[in-house]
């Protein structure tokens, strides 16, 4: 038992040598004689010992993929005839005709050689100097050169020998000699012939698998070789990554073995499209702060204005709302190249002024009420003298102070008119911006969902406010005739109206 097991354990070793090595080397000492070659009948065990697929009709030329070169190299011989030793070899593997047993015997050896070693040679060696015995301490220059050119030609065919290649031509690499090692020997620990078939879909598996990686790794380091030099927008960004899977998919190509059907590419192709997706988020991060950043410089002009007081005056709304377009202007010239992002941070931006513009509104008005009473305390007080025209009031006609009154009411009614065109001037413009932006956006992006939602609620304050605009106009005031064609309401639902809409925004009555 324990020398059947030995035996076996050998025939293991042989064959997962045979089907790994690229050259098998059979060196012999003297003649290739027929005893030599009758060593070659254990290649029948091959059959029994190796499978090519499971569960089909299988076709053993499959193997010629595995099997090496075969090198004969006989050691102190020398051909004494004019024949090669290639041509001595094939001597050696010639068939005998006949069926008897003994001839079978005979070829059988010599048929398993041919078949399993496609490609042979031979190369015989002299004997190297004429006393071995002193060999090793012999210098080099006392052997045979004979010798020493026979052994450099074999060391040059060995190393000019191919490596073992797969069906597709590529050469196997380390890893995949390890995936088909770690194969061959779970075969022999289960006592099962190893299944080539499947060997190679292993390896081509985690080769493959190997080579997403490597190719994932390629496109990020391209595209953040050109995120770094330059910030691109949404289609820069596009055509950044198209550029990074052509150098990625390139480097796939270079790796990948056996992809019937394209599957590890499709899995490339998706491993690319989750990185773009992470370079989106950080680029679209990014873009953002660099907007805000931009705003926030812009903006401290404004800021200092406020501080200031700068503002307050008659025409300070006015200004305000000069220098809100004017750093819109400066900072769409300066980012117009992020597209959505500068849209996107304007739209923050303008949002986040509204308290800011009540404090600008409520700092003009005070200073309008500050001068109108300045003024009324002057004339009632009689400070300012009444010009001979007014001295004498007929009847029918209004005394002296009720005009200036009138005339301060009115004064205070332009600045707040003033002001209201101003805030719709500004609605007409953002309800605009919106209209442009959906325009550029596909139905399905969320920013767009966003703007048409912004849009509704802006266009009804935008009415609202076109409304509230001619409701607070004082009575000595007469209104502009197109609004009041539109209303034929009496004076008291007005008054019952303005009041309601006052009550719903106390803080701007403008709006």
């Amino acid at each position: 038992m324990g020398a059947r097991v030995e035996i076996q354990e050998d025939t293991w070793i042989f064959l997962i040598a045979t089907l790994l090595c690229n050259v098998l080397v059979y060196n012999t000492k003297g003649v290739f004689d027929a005893s030599h070659i009758s060593k070659f009948r254990f290649l029948k065990v091959v059959h029994n010992n190796v499978t090519v697929a499971k569960g089909a009709c299988e076709d053993d030329s499959f193997l010629d993929f595995f099997f090496p070169n075969f090198v004969l190299v006989l050691r102190d011989f020398r051909l004494t005839s004019d024949t090669s030793s290639e041509e001595f070899l094939e001597n050696r593997l010639v068939y005998k005709t006949g069926k008897s047993d003994s001839v079978h015997e005979y070829n059988e050896p010599r048929r398993l050689l041919r078949r399993y070693f496609k490609k042979r040679t031979c190369f015989e060696i002299p004997i190297p100097c004429t006393r071995p015995e002193q060999l090793e301490s012999m210098p080099d220059s006392k052997i045979e050169s004979d010798f020493l050119q026979r052994v450099n030609d074999l060391h040059q065919y060995l190393c000019e020998c191919s490596p073992k290649k797969l069906i597709s031509g590529k050469p196997l690499n380390g890893r995949m000699l390890r995936t088909m090692i770690i194969s061959y020997m779970n075969s022999v620990q289960e006592n099962t012939a190893p299944c080539l078939n499947d060997t190679i879909k292993l390896m081509a598996e985690e080769e493959n698998q190997f080579a997403i990686r490597k190719a994932s790794e390629c496109y990020q380091e391209e595209m953040k070789k050109r995120i770094n030099k330059h910030m691109p927008n949404e289609k820069g960004l596009k055509r950044y990554h198209n550029d990074c899977m052509d150098v990625a998919v390139k480097k796939l190509k270079e790796l990948v073995v056996l992809d019937d059907g394209d599957i590890f590419h499709r899995r490339a192709t998706e491993c690319f499209e989750n990185h773009l997706q992470r370079f989106k988020s950080i680029i679209d991060r990014d873009s953002l702060a660099k907007c805000k950043s931009s705003l926030d410089k812009l903006d401290m002009k404004i800021q200092r204005k406020i501080r200031e007081n700068k503002y307050a005056h008659s025409h300070g709304y006015s200004e305000y709302i000069e220098d809100i377009n004017t750093l819109v202007d400066e900072f769409t010239k300066q980012e117009r190249y992020l597209g959505s992002k500068t849209r996107a941070a304007l739209q923050g931006y303008m949002d986040a002024k509204v308290e800011e513009d009540q404090l600008v509104y409520e700092m003009v008005k005070d200073k309008i009420d500050a001068e109108a009473e300045h003024q009324l305390h002057r004339l009632s007080s009689g400070s300012v003298p009444i010009p001979k025209k007014f001295a004498n009031v007929t009847e029918g006609e209004q005394p002296a102070e009720q005009k200036a009154r009138e005339s301060i009411e009115k004064l205070e009614f332009d600045g707040l008119m003033s002001i209201g065109s101003k805030c719709l001037e500004n609605l007409e413009l953002k309800l605009q911006e919106i209209e442009q932006a959906k325009a550029e956006l596909s139905e399905d992006n969320t920013y767009y969902k966003q703007l048409v939602a912004e849009y509704d609620v802006w266009n009804n304050i935008y009415k609202q406010a076109q409304f509230a605009k001619y409701q607070n106009t004082p009575k000595s005031i007469q209104k502009p005739k197109d609004v009041e064609k539109r209303t034929e309401r009496s004076s008291d639902d007005k008054e019952l109206r303005l009041k309601k809409k006052t009550s719903e925004n106390p803080k701007c009555p403008i709006l």
